[in-house]
C-alpha cells in the first residue's frame, strides 16, 4: 500500500470511529506519522480526502453486504441479506451522512448522489436476476420497484416516521414489509421461497399463554 492509499485508509478509520467534524488534518497527519503539508500536496484539502476517506466507506461497506450474501441459496434470500445489512449498518452511516451534510454538504451531496446510483444499479441487477430465475414477474417497474424499497427502508432506519405496534422491533417490522413487498412482484416460485425464507431466518415470536 504507497502513501497515499495508506493516508486514506487511516483517515477513514479516524472519520468512522472518532466523527468527521472532530478529525483535523493536524490529527490525521500526527497519526501516520506525516507531515501535514505533505498532506494537502497530495490531496488539496481536509474536504477532498474526507470525499475519498468516505467513499472508500462506503464501497467497503457496499462489497461486504455482497460478499456476505455471495453463498445465498437464491437472489431472493440473497436481497433480503442485502437489505438486513442496510438495517445493520443504519446506524452508523446515518451519523455519517448527518454530519456530512451539516459540515460538508458538498460532499454529501455527492456522495449521496454516487451512492444512490450504485445501490439501485445493484438492486436492479438483482430484480432482474430474480425475473431470469422466475422467482419475480417480468412486468416489473424497476424505477417504482426500487424507489419503493428505499422509501421503505428509510422511513424505519433514517426518518423513523412509521409508528411501529406495541411490542415490535424494528427488525421485525422491516423483515415484514420487505416480505409483503416481494410477495407483491413475486411469482409462486418466489413465494415459496419467501416462506421458506421467514421460516429459517424470521426472529421467534414469544409463545402467548392462554388466560
Amino acid at each position: 500500500m504507497d502513501q497515499k492509499e495508506r493516508i486514506i485508509e487511516q483517515a477513514m478509520q479516524m472519520f468512522v470511529t472518532q466523527g468527521i467534524k472532530s478529525v483535523r488534518m493536524d490529527d490525521i497527519a500526527q497519526q501516520l506519522g506525516v507531515s501535514k503539508r505533505t498532506l494537502y500536496e497530495l490531496f488539496g484539502d481536509k474536504e477532498w480526502l474526507l470525499y475519498l476517506a468516505m467513499d472508500r466507506y462506503f464501497e467497503k461497506t457496499r462489497l461486504e453486504r455482497s460478499a456476505s450474501c455471495a453463498h445465498a441459496r437464491n437472489v431472493l434470500e440473497a436481497m433480503f441479506m442485502v437489505l438486513g445489512g442496510v438495517m445493520d449498518n443504519a446506524e452508523v452511516i446515518q451519523r455519517l451522512l448527518n454530519n456530512l451534510r451539516k459540515f460538508y454538504p458538498s460532499v454529501y451531496e455527492k456522495m449521496t448522489r454516487e451512492g444512490s446510483a450504485k445501490s439501485r444499479r445493484d438492486l436492479q441487477d438483482m430484480l432482474e436476476k430474480g425475473i431470469a430465475d422466475g422467482l419475480f414477474v417480468d412486468t416489473i417497474n424497476f424505477d417504482l420497484a426500487i424507489s419503493v424499497l428505499y422509501y421503505t427502508a428509510s422511513a424505519i432506519t433514517v426518518r423513523k416516521d412509521l409508528i411501529l405496534p406495541d411490542g415490535m422491533t424494528e427488525r421485525e417490522a422491516f423483515v415484514q414489509i420487505i416480505s409483503n413487498f416481494f410477495r407483491g412482484i413475486a411469482t409462486a416460485k418466489g413465494m415459496q421461497l419467501i416462506d421458506d425464507y421467514l421460516k429459517r431466518y424470521e426472529p421467534a415470536k414469544p409463545e402467548h399463554k392462554l388466560r
